[in-house]
């Protein structure tokens, strides 16, 4: 776990420019308008390190840009269930996480998330960073 080498990446994935369609790169997966990458180390000891790991960075981001927004990602599943039009990446997201926390990076015009991707329970949780220039639904 390396709290500043994943600040770094969200700088990076902050100023980066996104892929013309949907690809794997070196430090994430990207399309039109976003990038999606994991954090941390990938395999976690317990879910408690996974929660305490992401609530430092959530520390960080509240420290940079202030307290930010929650999603939730039933919420987005359920406003897609009655026939509403979701964009990707968020509908993505939602599908793999219940709960999304969001900034708006200042002075870059783009939204910061994060998101622990437990739902499908038989996959190791990961933590995931989305970088956007799509607002939240």
């Amino acid at each position: 776990m390396d709290i500043a080498k994943d600040l770094a990446l969200t700088d990076l994935l902050c100023t980066e420019d996104f892929p013309a369609e949907h690809s794997r790169l070196r430090f994430a997966t990207g399309g039109p308008g976003y990038f999606i990458a994991p954090l941390g180390t990938g395999s976690w000891p317990s879910a408690d390190d996974l929660y305490a790991y992401e609530a430092a960075l959530v520390q960080r981001y509240k420290e940079r840009w202030g307290e930010g927004s929650r999603w939730g990602g039933v919420t987005l599943q359920e406003r897609r269930s009655r026939g509403e039009d979701i964009p990707e990446p968020w509908d993505v997201l939602s599908t793999r996480a219940d709960d999304l926390r969001t900034w708006e990076a200042t002075g870059t015009g783009r939204w910061v998330n994060l998101a622990v991707a437990d739902r499908n329970t038989e996959e190791e949780p990961e933590l995931l960073l989305m970088v956007t220039e799509i607002d939240p639904p």
